[in-house]
This record gives structure tokens, C-alpha cells and sequence, in this order.
């Protein structure tokens, strides 16, 4: 009884110094943090514990569907009426919502039931918030597979700007592309940029056998925004700083430089002796690309 007793000690301890050694390994770089193989609404969890979502605030996403097809979501755990896409919602970040996609061109009668994790947000312009949401596209091919049996992962991201290709697109379209056999998909796109949304399609529909909010993850809080106006051609200019008032010179709208002293001018001279000014603009500081990890 004590040799077992010891055992059981000793293989607890190998566990945790196992365990250990992988959330090294993850924070190292060396075991990715971020893998498909969590439980959905986990990665998003953790998001939330590094403090990227903000309390109570609604990312906008938008379903993308091939023409013809509707959509429904999730309110107090029974899904609204169908409405044709696409559509935009305001999700919570590090809830996972389902959704329900019906009229499938080629497929009368079939229904599919995709789930959405948002595990990061985006920062557009004030008040352009729904111009800009996270496009949430699901192809005809993909809608196939799903209706075969396949299961689909497609993780959207954004790239990262020292990497991205410069290249222009036409709109609503979204370039995307299939990782080998054997790949994390999750894994993939952070290690090309920021992902900040999961979308799986299986050919799962909810059963009497499920426990009631199982089906639908508990119904988080979710926002119905329709399909608002998309963003306005060729970019959006966001204004550096006020503009200029009519009957005011230039002059008098420059701020007025604060008064130096002998301690400031020691200050700037020791500065400018001991760490020279950066000459590259600091494109990674914002949090969430691979080297802040």
C-alpha cells in the first residue's frame, strides 16, 4: 500500500515537472502557446487574461456567404429569424457563437451550423467600427466539404506589415490559402501576423440529447447590426491633428514651446550622448506580433 502510495507521488511529481517544462517551452518560443487541438473558446480566454479585449466591448465580425445563402444567430439560446448575408454582429472577445446557415445554393433543405471564436480585436477609426469589421468568408467549396462530413478550420489574421504583401483586392474578397496536411492552422497564422478570429464548419446539428446551452455556448451576448454600408473607396485619411480655423494664422495655432532650463539642456545633452535616435520607425510595437512573444 505505500509502495503504491509512492508511486502515485512520484508520477504526479514527473507530471508537474513535465508541465513544467512545456509552459517553459511555450513561453521560450520553442511549444506554441496557440494550437488547434484547445477547446474552442480557450485561446480567446487566454486573450483575455493578457488583458486584449476590453470589458463589455462588441468587436464587430460580418458572415460572408456565397449570394443566395442566409444566416441566423444565437439570442438567448434560439436562433433569430434567417436573414440573407452578409451580416454583421457585434461579438465578445473570447466568447465562441453559433450560427446557422440555411438556403445553400445546389442544396435545398440543408443546414449547417458554424461556430465563431473572436480572440482579438481590431482598431479602426473612431467611429467607423461597423465600415470595418472582421470579415468572417465561408465559400461554397467550404459549405461542400462541411456537407460531405469534413470538418473546416479557417483562421483569419492580420498580417504583419513588415511581411505583407503590398498587393491590392478587389473588395469583399479574401485571400486565403490551405496549409499542408498536418499543420496547425492556429500555429500558421501567428506565425504570420495577428489572428483574431476562428471559424469551424462541421456537419454537427443540435440533438434532443444535448445538454441545454451546450449546443449554442451558452448563448453569449451578442449584437445585430444587419449590413451596414461598407467602407468608403480608396481608404479612409484619418487627420494627423486639427486643422487649420478659418482667420487664424498658422502661427497662432502652434503650440508654444514650454521654457528650458539648465536641467532639461543636461538632460537632452546626455540623451544624445549615451542612446542615438531610432532611425526605423517601431512598425512591431503594437502587441500581438510573434517577436512580442
Amino acid at each position: 500500500m505505500k509502495r503504491i502510495q509512492l508511486q502515485n507521488i512520484l508520477l504526479v511529481a514527473a507530471f508537474l515537472v513535465l508541465a513544467a517544462a512545456d509552459i517553459a517551452k511555450a513561453q521560450s518560443g520553442l511549444v506554441p502557446l496557440y494550437t488547434e487541438r484547445l477547446n474552442p473558446g480557450t485561446i480567446g480566454q487566454f486573450q483575455n487574461i493578457k488583458g486584449r479585449g476590453i470589458p463589455g466591448y462588441s468587436q464587430p465580425i460580418q458572415m460572408v456567404l456565397p449570394e443566395g445563402a442566409k444566416v441566423a444567430a444565437v439570442i438567448h439560446d434560439a436562433f433569430t429569424d434567417d436573414q440573407p448575408a452578409p451580416q454583421t454582429y457585434g461579438c465578445l472577445i473570447g466568447a465562441v457563437y453559433r450560427f446557422r446557415v440555411t438556403q445553400i445554393p445546389f442544396r435545398p433543405g440543408a443546414e449547417l451550423y458554424p461556430s465563431v471564436e473572436v480572440i482579438d480585436r481590431t482598431y479602426p477609426p473612431a467611429g467607423m467600427e461597423l465600415q470595418f469589421p472582421i470579415p468572417i468568408h465561408i465559400t461554397q467549396e467550404e459549405l461542400q466539404y462541411a456537407l460531405s462530413g469534413k470538418f473546416v478550420t479557417r483562421v483569419i489574421y492580420l498580417e504583419n506589415p513588415r511581411t505583407a504583401i503590398p498587393n491590392a483586392y478587389e473588395p469583399g474578397f479574401q485571400p486565403w490559402f490551405e496549409v499542408e496536411p498536418g499543420t496547425d492552422p492556429v500555429v500558421t497564422a501567428d506565425s504570420l501576423g495577428r489572428p483574431v478570429a476562428i471559424l469551424r464548419l462541421g456537419s454537427r446539428r443540435p440533438t434532443a440529447e444535448d445538454m441545454p446551452g451546450e449546443f449554442t455556448y451558452q448563448s453569449p451576448p451578442i449584437q445585430l447590426f444587419g449590413n451596414p454600408p461598407p467602407a468608403p473607396a480608396g481608404g479612409v485619411e484619418i487627420p494627423m491633428g486639427p486643422g487649420p480655423m478659418p482667420g487664424v494664422p498658422m502661427q497662432a495655432l502652434a503650440p508654444k514651446a514650454r521654457p528650458r532650463t539648465e536641467f532639461h539642456q543636461r538632460e537632452e545633452n546626455v540623451r544624445r550622448n549615451t542612446a542615438p535616435w531610432p532611425t526605423h520607425p517601431q512598425y512591431m510595437a503594437q502587441p500581438g506580433y510573434p517577436t512580442q512573444r
